[in-house]
């Protein structure tokens, strides 16, 4: 058998995929057994939040389930944002009620896949703009791209390289 000569190129072994998150809301490990948060009836099971009703109804049965508030709950509380969508320009004056309308069913369609994204508050600045602020980055991006996608438009994602946040802006004239 022949042996094959290696070039002098080898791979740089010093990055290391992040695997644990720097989220300081999320649980550290995991618990057996099942937690409910008070507040949203989101239910913690083998490492990951639920939204299922069914889920819930079975685990307020138990008499050993933890109560809690699930870190959704906690950063709405805390006013910790992970996104901040911004919406701009003439457009929203004639469509307020329709890019609320797209904001709330976005909003819904996300918990259904992941009960902790959240929106934590929707407000309007005095020069007409929206600003929309969510529990993780995640849904800050799936808000602009809704946006985006039912109204054109403008949209641009700044990220922050110290933490997990996203600004998120939408601009239509």
């Amino acid at each position: 058998m022949k042996a094959v000569k290696r070039t002098g190129k080898r791979y740089n072994l010093t990055y290391r995929k992040k695997t644990a998150s720097d989220d300081p809301y999320l649980p550290r490990g995991a618990s057996k057994k099942s937690a409910l948060c008070g507040d949203c009836g989101a239910v913690y099971r083998n490492k990951r939040w639920y939204a299922d009703e069914g889920m819930t109804a079975e685990v307020r049965k138990d008499p050993e389930t933890k109560q809690t508030v699930c870190p959704g709950c906690r950063k709405i509380r805390d006013n910790f944002a992970g996104g901040i969508v911004t919406l701009r320009g003439d457009f929203i004056l004639e469509h307020k009620q329709d890019l609320m309308n797209l904001i709330k069913n976005e909003e819904e369609r996300a918990r259904g896949f992941n009960p902790l994204e959240r929106i934590i508050s929707v407000k309007e600045n005095g020069s007409g703009n929206i600003v929309v602020s969510t529990t993780n980055e995640k849904m800050a991006q799936r808000i602009g791209k809704a946006v985006k996608k039912a109204f054109s438009g403008d949209v641009a994602y700044h990220w922050s390289h110290d933490n997990k946040l996203i600004r998120v802006e939408w601009v239509r004239e």
